[in-house]
């Protein structure tokens, strides 16, 4: 949901999708606006685990694939988010990181993205699958700062784990970043406790089916915001795995000055919408369902009630 760089078709079947993701967002993103220095109550330390995982949570996600299954046609990375506590009430042990006193979490150190990502595993264009025999979240990891290993028991600890994809930076416009979230492991095999079959996703960009593009004007009282000031999030969208596992989009637009928006491509469905105003600090969520194609217009007015929309719902 986190994203890196800020950090589900009828509305029905979406319902219960946005429910468990607008959780673990709301979740994520009230750790990121958290001010450097301020306490946080929750540490891993303060997590029981399940001692019944074995070596730790284990998913069967292979990685990425053309559309023909054959090897990725652009490089890119996945990053996986780590969710601890539960997917009501998440904790994210990566998040939780001082920058100016490199202080954080217990296991900080273990953290490839400290204040992002647990992992960041990124990957050339023409390569095979990235996680062959699986992704595994163990219950040591190497110090990554100090060297050594850390005993942080994050697999027998883990709620959940939020798997984002992310295409190299020339092509971060033409391609869908996919995203799924995983919070049951309840099958054991090998010494580990396995989720449910994920298998391959297919990279996908606005030419295939079954996509969609948002975009439109962005003003302040008629004016092109001033570069930074208007972000956009939007996660939704609804898509399969190679397994038939449901996978969802995001894309995260922050204005350059000018005075209109695009997101990057997502998968068609319903989409919600996150506008947030950086100098006054204001939010409106929107929903749009069954958008689809590439040509759906939303604009917005950050001087505007609702941000030009009445049917948003906004805090500050």
């Amino acid at each position: 949901m986190t994203v890196k760089r800020l950090r589900g078709a009828a509305r029905t079947t979406m319902a219960g999708g946005w429910r468990r993701i607008c959780l673990l967002v709301t979740g994520l993103l009230a750790l990121v606006v958290t001010q450097p220095g301020v306490a946080r109550a929750a540490d891993t330390i303060g997590f029981t685990g399940n001692a019944g995982r074995g070596n730790g949570a284990a998913v069967p996600f292979e990685g990425f694939t053309d559309r023909r299954g054959g090897g990725v046609p652009i490089g890119g990375a996945v990053g996986v988010d780590l969710v601890l506590g539960s997917t009501a009430r998440p904790y994210l042990p990566c998040q939780h990181y001082d920058p100016r006193t490199r202080t954080g979490d217990t296991f900080v150190n273990a953290c490839q993205e400290r204040g992002s990502y647990a992992t960041y595993t990124r990957f050339p264009a023409g390569g095979g699958l990235i996680f062959p025999t699986g992704y595994f979240m163990g219950n040591v990891q190497p110090d990554l700062v100090r060297g050594g290993r850390l005993a942080t028991g994050w697999g027998a600890r883990t709620a959940g784990l939020s798997f984002e994809f992310y295409p190299d930076l020339r092509h971060d416009g033409d391609y869908v970043h996919s995203r799924f979230y995983i919070d049951r492991f309840t099958q054991r095999a090998n010494g580990w406790a396995y989720s449910a079959a994920v298998g391959r996703i297919a990279l996908t960009t606005l030419a295939d089916p079954g996509t969609a593009r948002l975009g439109g004007r962005m003003t302040v009282g008629g004016r092109a915001p001033a570069p930074g000031r208007a972000k956009v999030v939007i996660f939704g969208g609804a898509a399969r795995s190679s397994t038939g596992y449901p996978i969802s989009s995001f894309a995260v637009h922050t204005g350059s000055g000018a005075p209109t928006w695009l997101a990057s491509p997502l998968y068609a469905g319903d989409q919600r919408i996150t506008v947030t105003d950086t100098v006054t600090h204001r939010s409106c969520v929107l929903d749009r369902y069954g958008v689809r194609g590439p040509n759906n217009v939303v604009d917005f007015d950050l001087a505007a009630p609702g941000f030009g929309h009445p049917d948003s719902v906004c805090t500050s």
